[in-house]
């Protein structure tokens, strides 16, 4: 009897396991409700860089070594000086060159697709006296997702990769979105069409291809 006077007083809690969510009736003081408990959020999945490890590098025209790292997610370039982590404040047309040839980025103001001013860390990827072509990573957060139902599973956020993007600045002008499109790239210079899309066939150019892009920029280099 006494048991069952305790029930009464108490609440009656049921739960349901799915995943990480968890799902309660509540049956106390005559009404029947459910309600959720969020699962614990968990570290994010993935990498703020595409270039993991710290490289030596150069910084403008310093004789001294530095170690770096580009984080693509924070568009900040990480010094490691002393096993302590800083981020370096970065300059117009400062340029980071990886002294391993991986990568050389340059800070610069640009026009992004959208006609948006902006300054960041770019990959010089073509370097001309007439032309430059850069190409800018990118990594995005995609934020966790708690379970609506419950059959449904937590998904931790994760750092995701995005395409890149690239940019071209002529004859020192404004460094301006490029196109990936083989047409528009054949329109970069007008009243060259024709030698761009021959040279683009013969050489099976690839936007995507940083050795391409390191091509072609040398031979529109001697179109303009």
């Amino acid at each position: 009897m006494k048991v069952t006077k305790l029930l009464g007083l108490c609440a009656i809690l049921t739960a349901s396991y799915a995943g990480a969510q968890q799902t309660y009736i509540d049956k106390s003081g005559g009404l029947d409700y459910m309600y959720s408990k969020k699962a614990p959020s968990e570290p994010a999945e993935g990498s703020q860089y595409f270039i993991e490890k710290f490289n030596p590098a150069r910084i403008d025209d310093s004789n001294d070594i530095a170690l770096v790292r580009y984080n693509a997610y924070s568009d900040e370039m990480e010094l490691k000086i002393n096993d302590e982590i800083v981020v370096l404040d970065p300059k117009e047309d400062m340029l980071i060159k990886l002294v391993n040839n991986q990568a050389d980025y340059k800070f610069v103001q640009y026009t992004n697709k959208d006609g948006y001013s902006s300054q960041s860390y770019l990959v010089l990827v073509s370097d001309n006296d007439k032309i430059k072509i850069f190409r800018k990573e990118r990594i995005e957060l995609e934020p966790e997702e708690h379970p609506q139902g419950g059959y449904q599973k937590y998904k931790a956020p994760r750092y995701k990769k995005l395409n890149d993007q690239y940019y071209v600045q002529m004859n020192n002008g404004d460094v301006v979105y490029m196109s990936d499109s083989k047409r528009d790239i054949r329109e970069l210079i007008p009243g060259k069409e024709k030698e761009i899309k021959n040279f683009m066939k013969e050489y099976r150019i690839k936007v995507s291809d940083d050795q391409d892009l390191k091509q072609l920029g040398s031979y529109l280099n001697t179109l303009l």
